[in-house]
């Protein structure tokens, strides 16, 4: 009976189709390792472009053992459902923290199977590196096992026993009936379990940094996985964890591990030598670690990434309620709107009234220095802008735009609702002295062809203004 059922649960071997559905457009065109068998059935009708359900998926060993560069997220909420974003995301692995995270077996178990109908492996991370943690753990059909402070070859070699079934380890044997082998139906579980999880030793004190290249020399350890902050605490920088003989330890740990897996590989010899795995800090960003050859990046905390989510909208609504508060009512908004066309109307006067007043008392108009009107102008707060700035002005302000060109030119083409005020007219005669006031002009920007028109003040703005 047994047989039958197992016969009837074969595996389905075929290659891994890329991952091309419209909505997951940024997932890598990489399967996902899963401990639970696919039932032989006939697929439903679907769209060509769906993702490959009935694929297997290749564990995290094989893709490391291929190169990959893995990229991961630190889960310590125990949600299922942001588990499951984070693998719609694109995550090659979610590490569920049961160190700092406030889930045990069950809600690890939740966040296993949000993961696994995602296609994406799951690293447990353990409370601690003890054989009942460890046991509990792997039944549940994990990835991998991350166990925290191995600080010796020792007890790296202990952890890794946890992960075996005797005569090799000291796991407890429940194969028949754990989720692991789905539930036993899963007969090739026993031939191929030590082979597919990824054993993870943290090294994250100062001790095990001192030893760390021995630990990644031990059978058996998969990644060697670098813990800043508790290695800041241990070599008393808990509140500086980018301390510089913090990062000075970690750099030179990064070189004996990746350094012993180079002569490993080179000798083509049988000896172990671990990848390197690490957690992305604030001074060290996820980028530089993989710049600097490390197999496996976590590159984010679910709840750090939520919390900048939210601290970032809570600040945009309350900077937008005190825009909107200080706008008022519709009322008394446009009782602020008249104040100010009538302060506008109050400015062009007012320069009528200093300019024209200066002028008085000179036989020569056009001899009054520009810089002197300019100055005025400026204190009045008129100023120049170009079209577009003043249109948007006009529409979203209300500023009455004042077009200083000669009258033709004003007449061939000008803004809506603009006001000829000729600051500006046609050149009409040339003598000595018209010529030195032009040289002069230029040097302010006054355009070719024309000079400063005296009459300006008196004869135009006074009128238009009175007319808006």
């Amino acid at each position: 009976m047994a047989a039958a059922a197992a016969a009837s649960l074969s595996h389905l071997l075929v290659a891994a189709k890329p991952r091309t559905h419209p909505n997951l457009s940024r997932l890598p065109s990489r399967p996902i390792t899963t401990s639970l068998p696919r039932r032989r059935r006939t697929a439903p009708a679907i769209s060509a472009g769906a993702p490959d359900l009935l694929s297997p998926v290749p564990s995290l060993k094989s893709r490391l053992a291929a190169g990959d560069t893995l990229y991961g997220l630190f889960l310590l909420s125990f949600s299922p459902t942001l588990a499951e974003l984070a693998a719609l995301a694109g995550y090659d692995y979610v590490v569920v923290d049961m160190e700092h995270g406030p889930g045990g077996i069950l809600e690890a178990l939740a966040c296993l199977r949000a993961l696994d109908a995602a296609r994406t492996p799951a690293v447990l991370r353990l409370p601690e590196a003890s054989a009942v943690w460890a046991k509990m753990a792997l039944d549940l059909g994990p990835a991998g096992l991350m166990l925290p402070a191995v600080e010796s070859p020792a007890a790296a070699s202990e952890a890794v026993s946890y992960c075996r079934y005797p005569p090799r380890g000291v796991r407890g044997a429940a194969h028949p009936i754990v989720r692991a082998s789905a539930y036993g139906l899963d007969d090739s579980y026993l031939s191929r379990c030590e082979d597919d999880t990824l054993i993870i030793c943290q090294v994250e004190t100062a001790a095990g940094i001192a030893e760390v290249d021995a630990i990644a020399a031990v059978d058996g350890v998969d990644v060697v996985q670098m813990g800043p902050l508790d290695l800041s605490a241990s070599m008393g920088y808990l509140w500086d964890a980018g301390n510089r003989k913090v990062r000075a330890a970690l750099r030179e740990a990064e070189r004996k591990v990746l350094e012993a897996r180079k002569k490993v590989a080179a000798a083509a010899s049988d000896g172990n030598a671990a990848y390197l795995g690490g957690f992305a800090m604030q001074n060290d960003p996820p980028e530089q670690l993989k710049l600097r050859g490390y197999h496996m990046v976590a590159g984010a905390v679910d709840i750090a990434m939520f919390r900048k989510a939210a601290l970032d909208d809570v600040k945009r609504f309350r900077e937008a309620v005190m825009e909107i508060g200080e706008e008022g009512d519709e009322e008394e908004e446009e009782e602020k709107e008249e104040k100010e066309n009538d302060g506008r109307l109050d400015l062009f006067n007012q320069t009528v009234e200093t300019v024209s007043w200066s002028e008085k008392g000179t036989d020569h108009r056009a001899e009054e220095e520009w810089k002197v009107k300019r100055q005025l102008l400026a204190q009045k707060r008129v100023r120049g802008v170009d079209v577009k700035e003043a249109l948007r002005l006009q529409k979203e302000n209300n500023f009455v735009i004042l077009d200083v060109r000669p009258e033709a030119e004003f007449k061939e083409a000008h803004p809506p609702g603009a006001i000829n005020v000729q600051i500006y007219r046609l050149i009409k005669e040339w003598t000595a002295w018209d010529i030195a006031r032009r040289a002069a002009f230029a040097f302010f920007g006054i355009f070719a062809g024309t000079e400063e028109n005296p009459e300006f003040i008196q004869s135009r703005l006074a009128s238009d203004v009175a007319a808006v």
